[in-house]
Parts: structure tokens; sequence; C-alpha cells
């Protein structure tokens, strides 16, 4: 064998695959991933103890392709144990998540990889977001303005803009994922690894992507192609659909009492102070930090909550789940 073809098998890229009961949208995903043009991956799923078919799925697609290593845990380790576990399992420069239920155009992989495999100074790379229901349906779209029209009211939503992250200075970027990464999404771009681990990873709280995006953006540029090539889909299980209290019954089961104010505040303040900017930059986004925490408690989270929950009961009402 040449040393070209011995290359070729070491895989450039990871993808983790965290899954819990997935059995409705796996297939369409792992599917969505054998297809891509950009084949130099490995692909490793960990399933948190699924009690549907969710392993006899995974087997099956590990059986017919060598790139997919499925690994199944003893017991449920909750949504971020897993997260994080799948991240520790691979090895290549780049590592990027899936959740089992979005999809991907077959062009994503090689555009996100043209993109940071040329440019030292980025540490994240993705594209821009379609929103797609249970059937893989995109919303009605406002062109004009970008906008997403959902199926539980008339409100248009808009993705997290592909700027966020592009600044050449860590401060704004440190900024702009604070106050405008809100839908979860840049987090399943292709990551450098060595960036990546010097994050947190995700924490025990709601909303601690945003946390880590924070912390990688003090590291490098996120970059963004405009195509909108990555499928962020919308069901009655997803998690911007549920309850508080379901949520962190998802995020983890141990049951331990905590405000998730207070691990968001402490992580974002945190986030600066090991990071390789100057002192100014740490200090900076400390009082960024500051601000946007007073002002959220003031205007903003008492109504997002209850709006968050009035959409989970619409998801989950009884002439829904019969249809």
């Amino acid at each position: 064998m040449t040393q070209n073809a011995m290359l070729s098998l070491v895989p450039r890229l990871s993808i983790g695959l965290p899954v819990y009961n997935g059995e409705s949208f796996l297939e369409e995903t792992l599917d969505g991933m054998r297809r891509q043009t950009y084949g130099n991956f490995e692909l490793i799923i960990s399933d948190n103890a699924s009690t549907d078919r969710t392993e006899q799925i995974c087997r099956q697609y590990a059986s017919e392709d060598r790139r997919i290593r499925y690994v199944r845990q003893d017991r449920n380790l909750g949504a971020v144990a897993n997260f994080n576990h799948v991240f520790s399992l691979g090895n290549a420069p780049f590592f990027k998540w899936i959740a089992h239920d979005d999809a991907y155009d077959p062009r994503y992989l090689d555009t996100v990889m043209a993109i940071i495999e040329t440019d030292p100074d980025v540490v994240l790379a993705h594209t821009a977001v379609r929103f797609i229901d249970e059937t893989g349906k995109e919303f009605a779209r406002d062109d004009a303005r970008g906008g997403y029209a959902g199926p539980w009211d008339s409100a248009y939503r808009y993705p997290d803009s592909t700027t966020i992250g592009d600044s050449p200075s860590a401060r704004d970027r440190f900024r702009q994922v604070l106050i405008g990464a809100l839908w979860g999404t840049h987090m399943f771009g292709v990551i450098r690894r060595d960036a990546l681990a010097r994050t947190e990873l995700l924490a025990n709280f709601v909303s601690s992507d945003r946390a880590m995006l924070a912390e990688l953006a003090l590291m490098g540029r996120f970059r963004a192609a405009k195509e909108r090539y990555f499928k962020k889909r919308f069901h009655a299980d997803v998690s911007w659909a549920l309850s508080q209290k379901e949520l962190k019954t998802k995020l983890s089961t141990g049951d331990v009492a905590y405000s998730r104010r207070l691990r968001q505040l402490k992580a974002f303040l945190s986030a600066p102070w090991n990071k390789p900017v100057n002192l100014p930059t740490k200090i900076a986004c400390t009082g960024l930090v500051l601000a946007h925490s007073l002002r959220t408690v003031r205007e903003i989270m008492a109504s997002k909550d209850a709006h968050n929950e009035a959409i989970a009961k619409e998801w989950h009402k009884p002439d829904r789940d019969a249809a």
C-alpha cells in the first residue's frame, strides 16, 4: 500500500452522533451523512441506552459502512454527558456533532471542510440554515427578510446570522455569540478539535452550547457559507418545544436542583479568563456579560420562558399527537 493510500484511511473529520430513542429520523440522518460528497470521516454513534429501534438501526448501518462505529451506553447518561462522551471517542483534527433529527445537503461537508482547512484563523465552519418540519418540508420563508413562519403561530423567526463570530476582534466575536447565537445551530458546524478541547464542552444547564461557543469565539473566527445546506428540524420532541422541567430531565438524569440562570452567568463570566486574549479583552467580555445579564433578567427571560411553555403545550396537544 502506498503512503498516499495509507493517509487516505486516516479520517480528517470525526462526526459524533449522540442519540436516545431516535428511530423516527435516525435513518434519514445517517443516509444524509453517507451521501456526503466529502467522505474522509469517521462517524461515531453513542447510544444512550435507547429502548426503541435505535440500536437495531445503528448496528445495521455500522455493518454496511466501515466509517460508522456504534457504541451503546449501559444506562441513560443524559444528553449533556452523551454529547461530551462522543467527542472523546474521536481522533481526527476536526470534529462535528450531528443530531439524530437534523438533515443535510450532500454538499455540506465538502463546503465547510474547504473553509476550515484553508484558513488557520477559523475555528468553526458551518453554513446557513433551513427550518424544516417532521416530514422534511421547509417552513414558509420570507426571502426578503430571511425569516420562517412556524406551524405553531404566525410569527416569523430568524435563523442565527451567518456573520456571528466572524469579526477580527475577539471581543466582538464574544459579544456576537452572547447576544445573537440563539438557536444552537453553530455548535453543529465543523470545529477544530484542539480548540474545542480547550473549552468546558457542554455543561449541565440549558443553553450551555452558547457558553461553549463563546469560548470558541475567543480562540478564533467562525465562518459560514451562505448556502442553506444545514436543515434544522422542528418536531414535538425537539428541545425548543420542551418546558424547562422537561429540558432539565433530558439534559441530565441526575436529580439535582439548580438555578440555570446562575450556571449560565458563571459559565459566561469564566469563559474569557483561560483563553489566549489580552487582559483588556477579558475585562471587556466580563462587562458585556454583566450588562447583558441585567438586561436579560429585566426584559426578556420571564416572557421567553412563558412563551416556550406555551409552545410546548401546543406541540403536545392530543389532537396533534393523534394526527
